[in-house]
């Protein structure tokens, strides 16, 4: 005899069951449900109330109502009927008992004695992956009593190269979003052989509450229709509510936009970390030896293929990844108070020792110039990247970049005017002595602006990065700018940081134009990242 559905409910309510972040984290919920098929969902009216009465409802439907007891919600929702038994100290047999049978065969064939949280490292090249993604892995042994291991991904795949379309696409209408659960050891070769990124493990120290709590979540997001937005709803929006399964203290540890990074950085914070293995990918480590001149302390297990290199590189090391800077500047013998904010993800300049190379991505950040009169747009980078992987005889590494923008931009008559542009370019990068990038690159592309109208422009670059004593770092570079095979200016830029804290940098930029004329254009101030 099982209890009443009533009782249930109004001990649901009593304790609030609807507002603790583990049920808000279950239905993907923040400040609106980010998921919306209605296979994920119990209710038809919308709330956290009514989604936890509308479940606990169904959890009593007897099993006769079912032709195909499979879509019972005790089957569909096993991660829900555990958090609500567990939070009220009620016990399933309270409930009619339902054969769950594919619930049953996911139980024999994808087992979870161990659950890691998997890193890939960035690759800034590839739209889909220029912040890095992140994964899980279920692993142990299943019926047969075999090792198995098995991937748990969300992902979208870019079918369209257009730029406009991508921005409709991240913004408006999202992307096909796939939620897939596929053998391990194909996901993890993938990135180490075909895209050459390194792979992270870190397993997770759970409760075994906690952990079936995220096993059967990946579950219940099965065969589930979601959206997939660059911005705010992607691999690392879909593993932080995962995550906030193992310690609901993560729910409320928002950002602006949730990275793949932040959900590393997350299990250090709270502690989720049971032990830690990278997985390098033959170029990381070719890179790594030359890098150390084979000095690193790196033991290899030659069945597994497994690196310990607790000394080396770390996602835990790397910055934070969005940004705040506040300064002045003198720009075209006007003065300005700059405002720049970047959502995501690091500049050139900044700390960037805990990368291969020297790189830059930039997605919408925005810039602004305040003085008495007017407040004008400096820049808006809807998304800028930079790779300079330092050449090597074994990799042959090519360095890129590419801008989509509007921005200040001297016109053929020298004069400042916005400017819509698209512009990318490739070189090459020679590190030396491990503090020395100096580079070289092609850069050219399309701009419009009020004075030259649609045009084409090159500006290849050639310059030089230097970390120095003091935790400071400089890069200088030589660009000469070109309108329509017209040559406007040469350009000499020194740029200055100062790295007082991981999360604080003191900055100072000097531009020098030489033209018609010559002129200085300097600013200063103090970054915040966080």
């Amino acid at each position: 005899m099982y209890s009443s559905q009533e009782d249930t409910v109004n001990l649901a309510l009593q304790n609030k069951l609807f507002e603790k972040n583990e049920w808000k984290a279950l239905l993907h919920y923040d400040n609106s449900f980010k998921v919306t098929d209605k296979k994920f969902l119990a209710s038809k009216d919308l709330s956290l109330e009514n989604e936890l009465i509308f479940t606990i409802k169904a959890l009593y439907d007897l099993p006769s109502h079912y032709q195909n007891t499979n879509k019972h919600a005790q089957c569909k929702f096993p991660a829900r009927f555990l958090f609500i038994t567990h939070e009220l100290n009620i016990s399933k047999d309270d409930f009619p008992q339902v054969k769950c049978q594919d619930l049953y065969t996911y139980e024999q064939k994808a087992p979870a004695d161990k659950i890691s949280l998997i890193y890939v490292s960035e690759n800034v090249k590839n739209p889909s992956s220029m912040m890095g993604h992140t994964f899980l892995k279920f692993s142990g042994k299943n019926s047969t009593d075999r090792e198995v291991a098995h991937a748990i991904t969300f992902y979208t795949i870019i079918e369209s190269a257009n730029p406009l379309t991508l921005i409709y696409q991240n913004t408006i209408s999202g992307m096909k979003g796939m939620f897939a659960l596929q053998p391990y050891k194909k996901i993890k070769d993938n990135y180490l052989k075909k895209e050459n990124r390194n792979v992270w493990e870190y397993q997770l120290s759970l409760s075994e509450y906690r952990k079936n709590l995220i096993y059967y979540h990946a579950w219940e997001l099965k065969d589930i229709k979601m959206k997939y937005y660059f911005t705010s709803y992607n691999c690392a929006t879909v593993i932080y509510n995962m995550l906030s399964l193992a310690n609901p203290k993560i729910y409320e540890d928002k950002k602006i936009w949730i990275t793949p990074l932040d959900n590393v950085k997350f299990l250090y914070k709270y502690d989720l970390i049971k032990n830690t293995q990278l997985l390098p990918s033959d170029t990381w480590l070719i890179k790594m030896l030359e890098d150390t001149n084979n000095e690193v302390n790196a033991t290899k297990n030659f069945d597994k293929m497994i690196y310990d290199i607790s000394q080396y590189k770390s996602p835990k090391n790397i910055p934070n990844e969005r940004q705040i800077e506040l300064g002045y500047t003198k720009r075209d013998n006007e003065d300005y108070m700059k405002l720049s904010f970047l959502p995501a993800s690091h500049n050139l300049n900044d700390y960037n020792r805990e990368y291969f190379g020297e790189s830059e991505l930039k997605i919408a950040y925005l810039s602004v110039l305040i003085n008495d009169t007017n407040i004008e747009l400096d820049e808006f980078t809807l998304y800028g990247m930079k790779s300079y992987m330092p050449y090597s005889s074994l990799t042959h590494d090519l360095s890129y970049q590419f801008e989509l923008a509007a921005k200040k931009e001297y016109t053929e008559n020298m004069k400042y005017a916005d400017t819509l542009k698209i512009d990318g370019g490739i070189g090459v990068d020679f590190l030396l002595f491990n503090d020395i990038n100096i580079y070289t690159i092609f850069n050219g592309g399309i701009g419009y602006n009020s004075k030259d109208k649609t045009h084409v422009f090159f500006n290849p670059q050639i310059g030089v990065m230097i970390y120095e004593l003091l935790n400071m770092k400089s890069l200088v570079y030589f660009e000469p700018y070109y309108i329509n095979n017209n040559h406007i200016y040469d350009k000499y830029i020194l740029q200055q940081n100062i790295f007082i804290h991981k999360n604080y940098t003191l900055y100072f930029n000097l531009e020098q134009i030489e033209s018609s004329k010559s002129f200085a254009n300097y600013e200063f101030g103090l970054k915040y990242l966080f």
